[in-house]
């Protein structure tokens, strides 16, 4: 586990590169995911002039972004994750979708009232490792439900990578003409190597934000005995500003500082993450090619 200190060199980091919306920590059970035990620490910490997400699974999670919104440091969105896969939300944050539903609908409230602006992250929307293909007017019914609890902002995710361009084209296409006041964000795994192509897919057909991580860390946890095995990677945000930055898109974010911060992470950690443009050079930009 990262030392406070460490955490807050990569965090600066990556604020000192220009991104402006960060997951900060999640607000969990410090006995189930010790690495987050000190999520409180880390927001009284943070000095940059940042957008801060956080993620809380449940309701105790929730007051605790209430309380540290209050006392330690604005907080501006608070993700809740929600699969749409009932099993592997069974698994995830064990419950079923009936009684997730009334927790959720409370940490929206008790979100809304703080001023923190809740965040539905429906998981396992284009596929589960547990009942494979998961029914698109589930994944569709939890975003108008979402929205008529309160909830403006609507993640889609791919929680181990089985999505292709054609699904993201159709879900968010759907999604994005059927609620056009809705804010919805793309979330990807890279595992089976669609990660980028799936992230641009998105943003073409109305994602307003797509997650990424420093260096592809994190992913979906590995689970034996539910049949899947290490589904890990997310889309890597230095490869994805490169790419992004190279079809003139603008993302506002500093390269070789990006760079800089992912090689800091490597060192952090003591290992190669997954970065391509790590072991490479930046593509040169439109128009300066030789």
């Amino acid at each position: 586990m990262l030392a406070l200190g460490e955490k807050l060199r990569v965090l600066e980091a990556v604020v000192r590169a220009g991104v402006r919306e960060i997951d900060v920590t999640s607000l969990v059970s410090p006995r189930v995911t010790p690495q987050f035990a000190d999520a409180e620490d880390v927001l009284a910490s943070i000095a940059e002039p940042v957008r801060v997400r956080v993620l809380a699974a449940n309701a105790r999670g929730a007051d605790r972004a209430v309380d540290a919104h209050n006392r330690l440091r604005p907080i501006d969105i608070c993700g809740i994750p929600f699969s749409a896969s009932e099993s592997h939300n069974l698994v995830n944050l064990h419950k079923d979708h009936s009684a997730h539903r009334v927790e959720v609908a409370r940490m929206a409230d008790t979100l809304n009232a703080a001023g923190i602006q809740p965040l539905l992250g429906v998981a396992t929307a284009f596929g589960c490792p547990i009942e494979g293909a998961v029914d698109r007017d589930v994944v569709l019914s939890l975003v108008e439900w979402g929205r008529s609890i309160g909830i403006g902002r609507i993640m889609l995710g791919d929680t181990t990578g089985v999505a292709d361009p054609r699904s993201v084209a159709s879900l968010f296409h759907e999604a994005t003409t059927t609620w056009p006041d809705l804010r919805f964000v793309a979330h990807f795994h890279d595992n089976r190597g669609c990660g980028i192509a799936n992230a641009l897919t998105a943003i073409a057909f109305g994602a307003g934000t797509v997650d990424a991580s420093l260096g592809g860390v994190g992913g979906e946890p590995a689970s034996v005995d539910q049949g899947f095995v290490g589904e890990g990677g997310n889309v890597v945000t230095e490869d994805l500003v490169a790419i992004l930055q190279r079809m003139e898109i603008a993302t506002g974010v500093d390269l070789p500082a990006l760079i800089d911060a992912g090689a800091l992470a490597e060192l952090i950690l003591g290992v190669q993450l997954h970065s391509k443009l790590q072991r490479t050079s930046p593509p040169t930009p439109v128009g300066q090619e030789s």
